[in-house]
């Protein structure tokens, strides 16, 4: 099977790139819907309820069983999911706002991706639009983690600062990844390498 032209690898990505921006496309609209109804509607009793993640400390001992003595190990943090029931207020018109703009930088993502492949599905690869479109998927990505790090410390702060629990103790925790961030900077390596290949392809159709 051919990586470029018709019915290629680059036309079949296109193909999956074109399903996931029609399905992220629609849950912005769908988001932002529900971003009009929290402003307007009182959502509380309706059945609704919020999906938080967050760290927990565990506050107990903790025993070695072989010597039934307490040791110097410790659980530091635990991560999972808080589920409660939706409470009317800034927070959750906040926190729908948030998911709506981490929706769009997605959106915005995939919509480069698209224009690269529809060009790489149709055997242009060397042409100015690629590196730039490239470019912009690298920043997305390195945006759409550093947006993601801070939304997640903003719900984990807030956890931490409305919920308790017996034993165990919520703590505000950014999780940012640093694997992203770093596909991120690798995209921006590649749109440099394809600028500089439309350059040289430019040149070479010139001396021709």
């Amino acid at each position: 099977m051919r990586a470029l032209g018709q019915r290629s690898i680059a036309s079949f990505i296109r193909l999956v790139l074109d399903a996931a921006w029609w399905l992220v496309a629609v849950s912005v609209v769908l988001l932002s819907g529900l971003l009009v109804c929290a402003l307007f509607v009182n959502l509380e009793g309706d059945n609704l309820t919020m999906d938080l993640p967050i760290a927990l400390v565990l506050n107990a001992p903790v025993h070695d069983n072989s010597a039934s003595l307490q040791t110097d190990a410790r659980i530091e943090k635990l991560r999972g999911n808080l589920r409660f029931p939706v409470r009317r207020g800034a927070f959750f018109s906040g926190s729908m706002l948030l998911v709506v703009v981490l929706f769009g930088f997605l959106l915005w993502g995939l919509t480069q991706l698209r224009h690269v492949f529809r060009s790489l599905s149709r055997g242009l690869l060397f042409i100015p639009e690629n590196a730039r479109r490239i470019r912009w998927v690298g920043f997305a990505v390195i945006s759409g983690e550093l947006a993601r790090a801070a939304v997640v410390y903003f719900w984990s702060f807030y956890t931490s600062q409305h919920f308790t629990v017996n034993g165990l103790r919520f703590v505000a925790s950014m999780d940012f990844n640093g694997i992203t961030i770093l596909s991120g900077l690798a995209i921006l390596v590649i749109a440099e390498v394809f600028r500089e290949g439309t350059r040289l392809h430019e040149e070479q159709s010139l001396t021709i």
